[in-house]
């Protein structure tokens, strides 16, 4: 078989499809900023299309473009977006940032100057990512942007939280972020999962293999004339479409391989002697690899350097980048390293550690310490790699990357006796630093585990009680209790204030109001003294939290605005402030301005790049509040959303029982049956208080009750009664009452049980409306009086909580049916049967069906002709009126009170029920059922 005349096919075939997807994206990017991630196996052509595709635009647009290095997680953090901003900034310049960028991308780029941002670790990385926000927008304000970031699936954690956080924020026009990954290499706690489970932030496009028709024609072009259909039928077969493999079939000829890797590395071993140490050289090195260091590694004359590295650029072994080169194909480096020699390699490894040793400016000035770092690593030169890792922690600490820095710090440690003396510092003080890292990254177990170990060797009581703030701090954020550690830190008078102020939240969670109350008020005496505002705000919200706990809202709201105030330079903990103030609310049945508060402290959240951590502690408040509110899908949402982003075990749990209660008033008892288990564990063992039993417990009673098991009912409230003090708890404990009530009264066998239930409703005490409206219920359950009912549906009614509404409707028209009032049951059970309807709780619905047709009774569910055609929620028609408006998502969003995201939900599932599949669609067919003309 003939050689080809071109290792790489002058055309790009079939892909058509995937080339429309992007011009599309990058039109829609004309209107709104746009992420498109395109996935493919190793070979597929993703850099090829998306290169084709940049290349297609040509001056219309300005383009950048980054890629991870195939070091992996062992890469420079941000990587991909240093190199593309580095390109930015150098075409548009730094001046439409604040300072020019020195208050937060000088971390990133140093050619902008000395950073004189704020060190704070949630501010300055907060700045950092609002600086890149603003650079890509401002970027895209003369000409469309185009940013390509490459090899995604080799992204550090830093790059992959930058680029969820774009995601979520940039809304400008003009601008069209796209990046390539494969899909194989995602993993479960790979840092670009929380993207690709997100479609509703990212735009997917996936390319598969070739047909058989769009390889005949890549064949052709690679020999440079029609291939006979047996060649072509064979290279099929074996290349599965693949198109690196067409490629390298074709150019091997009749030469046999078991796989693909093993015909590329032929094809390298094809080369001439110094041609395969460039290569060999190059594969070692990360990619793209400057040319200077590239001469270094081989130590060849420059003319025979150049003679030998001709062949290679030529076939496209090897691509000319700026100022070095990169392997055309991820693939081919990936196999040359493989085939490498284990001496080789170390060889290798090490000329490249003491080549930047010696020069830095042969690596960008981001790359060098981590490619230090990872070369002496793989040498295996554990003394060398031990300083190397030092030297790149400093480096991640200075750009706020976290995670890579934990990752640096616990080399350090694991190579600690191999470590000349040489750092500075002692043993403990790198374990101290680590913890902290752990802390500002979520990586809460490995954090509690090297701050016991350096507890265990701390003979310092200040040091030792700062490590104890730490090990409380993970141990609270990992569902664990933090109470004994913050006892023990508050003995230390350098930081008693701070101490007092997070052992007040801590016993105000374990409902210790009195020593909660203690501790804050001194930790606001001490604040005020020593002008710590971040103190004064901790203490002032958990006073704040205890006002509410006492029903007294106007105080709980007086103290909350002086917290948010006292915090307003300091943003974590003004989402403390959101966090506390939107469940105080919710516990008082402010459903509305809970939700409201909640979503403000998300989008803070969000924009300060800490949404893993604090946005997913809001997210449960959030989606909570939307429960009682009906709103369903929104708050089926936010779980969504939130639980993608792999949050800790406790914030989890929280977000799994709201969904699992979703679920239940659907319908999907499964569903919520496996949120349930997998949430009782976390809740029950986490020493968190009575509230953490009692949310699971409450959650089995609901799964008892829509399961009409009076078995399982009893068990669950028996244990209940026995084994937890429902009087510190009058949140969960009332609607336990209520709910045990409603299964186990009427029942002979569960009598004794139910005399229980009323003799603990006569000791709880009942705080705000929404306490008052569970004890109303209560007593209308245990009343033969049907009047007892009008209190509780007034109640419900006043709480805007329609699904409790709609429950209470359908007990008091059973209550009125027992009496013989056919009317007022007619009246009650068709609100009731609306309500359920409209909600989409299909149990209720059905419930209350069955009881009309067994008592023979009409229920009129008349309702709009919109409604009644298509099934759109009241939530559905107000997105749909303000669609007809002209409002985009964004628009809708603000105007409703919800995210664009959940407002392009909606919009969804308009169209999906109308039958429709455009916006404009959808307005023509309101204008023609005049839908909005009495408005």
């Amino acid at each position: 078989m003939a050689m080809a005349n071109r290792l790489v096919s002058p055309v790009l075939v079939g892909r058509e499809r995937e080339r429309t997807a992007l011009l599309t994206a990058y039109g829609d990017a004309g209107r709104e900023a746009t992420v498109v991630l395109v996935a493919g196996e190793a070979g597929m052509g993703k850099t090829r299309l998306v290169r084709e595709f940049t290349s297609g635009l040509g001056a219309s647009a300005r383009t950048v473009a980054g890629g991870c290095t195939d070091l992996g997680a062992d890469g420079p953090p941000f990587g991909p977006f240093v190199t593309a901003l580095r390109r930015l900034v150098r075409a548009v310049g730094a001046d439409l940032l604040p300072g020019g960028g020195r208050r937060g991308l000088a971390r990133l780029l140093p050619e902008l100057g000395e950073d004189d941002g704020d060190p704070d670790r949630d501010l300055g990385r907060a700045r950092l990512f609002e600086e890149i926000l603003l650079l890509l927008e401002g970027g895209a304000t003369d000409r469309p942007l185009v940013v390509t970031l490459e090899d995604l699936h080799w992204a550090d954690r830093s790059t992959g939280e930058l680029l969820a956080f774009l995601a979520q924020n940039l809304s400008a026009p003009g601008l069209l972020l796209v990046g390539t990954y494969r899909p194989d290499e995602i993993t479960a706690t790979h840092p670009l999962r929380p993207l690709v489970t997100r479609d509703e932030n990212v735009r997917q496009i996936t390319l598969t293999g070739l047909d058989r028709d769009a390889v005949a024609q890549q064949v052709a072009a690679l020999l440079g004339h029609p291939p006979g259909e047996p060649q072509v039928d064979r290279i099929f077969r074996r290349s599965e479409g693949n198109p690196l493999f067409v490629e390298a079939l074709v150019d091997a000829g009749d030469a046999p391989a078991e796989s693909l890797r093993e015909l590329l590395r032929t094809d390298v071993e094809r080369l001439p002697e110094p041609s395969r140490r460039i290569v060999h050289a190059a594969a070692v090195a990360a990619s793209p690899v400057d040319h200077g260091l590239l001469a270094v590694l081989t130590g060849m004359a420059d003319l025979e350097f150049e003679d030998a590295l001709r062949p290679l650029v030529r076939r496209r072994f090897l691509d000319v980048v700026e100022g070095g080169y990169a392997f055309r194909r991820d693939l081919i480096r990936e196999a040359v390293y493989e085939g490498l020699l284990p001496g080789e390699r170390v060889r290798l490894h090490r000329r490249c550690a003491e080549a930047i040793s010696a020069d830095p400016r042969l690596v960008p000035a981001d790359r060098g310490p981590v490619e230090i770092a990872a070369h002496w690593y793989a040498a295996g030169e554990d003394a060398h790699a031990a300083e190397a890792a030092w030297q790149a922690a400093e480096s991640a600490g200075r750009t706020y990357a976290y995670a890579e820095r934990h990752r640096m710090l616990d080399r350090v440690l694991r190579l600690w006796d191999r470590l000349p003396d040489r750092i500075g510092v002692d043993r403990l003080t790198v374990m101290e630093m680590t913890a902290e890292a752990c802390l500002n990254a979520g990586e809460l177990t490995a954090g509690i585990a090297v701050a016991t170990a350096a507890l265990d060797e701390s003979p310092d009581p200040e040091r030792a009680a700062v490590l104890l703030e730490m090990r409380a701090a993970m141990r609270d954020r990992n569902g664990q209790d933090p109470l004994p550690d913050l006892l023990a830190a508050a003995g230390s008078p350098t930081v008693r204030g701070r101490v007092l102020a997070e052992l007040a939240v801590a016993q105000r969670n374990q409902r210790l109001p009195a020593p909660a109350r203690a501790s804050a008020e001194e930790a606001l005496e001490i604040g005020r003294r020593t002008h710590d505002d971040v103190v004064q705000a901790k203490a002032l919200v958990t006073l704040a939290a205890l006002a509410a706990a006492n029903a007294d809202l106007p105080t709980a709201n007086d103290l909350f605005a002086q917290a948010a105030e006292a915090a307003s330079d300091a943003h974590d903990t003004r989402l403390l402030v959101a966090i506390t103030e939107s469940d105080a609310l919710e516990t008082l049945g402010e459903h509305a301005r809970a939700a409201e508060v909640a979503r403000q402290g998300m989008t803070l959240a969000d924009r300060l790049g800490l949404t893993r951590t604090r946005g997913t502690l809001l997210a449960p408040n959030l989606s909570e509040s939307l429960l009682s509110l009906g709103r369903w899908p929104e708050a089926s949402q936010v779980n969504r959303d939130a639980l993608s982003l792999t949050p800790p075990p406790l914030y989890r749990a929280y977000l799994q029982i709201i969904q699992a209660t979703v679920d239940l008033r659907r319908g999907s008892t499964d569903q919520a049956a496996a949120a349930a288990e997998q949430s009782r564990t976390v809740m029950r063992g986490n020493n968190r208080g009575e509230e953490s039993c009692l949310e699971p417990d409450l959650l089995d009673c609901r799964l008892a009750q829509v399961k009409q098991d009076v078995g399982a009912m009893a068990a669950i409230i028996g244990h209940v009664l026995d084994d937890h003090d429902l009087l510190v708890s009058p949140r969960y404990g009332w609607p336990l009452l209520l709910t045990a009530a409603r299964s186990l009264n009427g029942h002979r066998q569960a009598s004794g049980l139910v005399q229980q239930l009323v003799t603990w409703s006569k000791k709880l005490t009942v705080t705000g409306r929404l306490q008052q409206a569970h004890r109303v219920t209560f007593d209308a359950e245990m009343s033969s009086d049907v009047d007892a009912w009008l209190p509780a549906i007034t109640a419900w009614r006043d709480l805007e909580q329609p699904y409790a509404l709609a429950e209470t409707l359908l007990r008091a028209g059973r209550a009125a049916l027992s009496v013989r009032d056919r009317d007022r049951a007619i009246a009650l059970l068709t609100e009731a049967l609306s309500i359920a309807t409209e909600l989409g709780a299909g149990p209720l619905r059905t419930e209350i069906e069955s009881l009309a047709q067994r008592s023979r009774i009409p229920v009129d569910t008349t309702t709009s002709p919109a409604r009644s055609e298509t099934g759109l929620t009241k939530r559905e028609l107000e997105v749909l009126e303000l669609l007809t408006a002209g409002l985009s998502n964004r628009q809708i969003g603000e105007h409703l009170f919800i995210s664009a995201k959940t407002a392009g939900v909606h919009v969804s599932n308009i169209l999906t029920k109308l039958m429709v599949t455009t916006r404009l669609e959808a307005v023509a067919w309101a204008h023609r059922t005049h839908l909005f003309d009495q408005k």
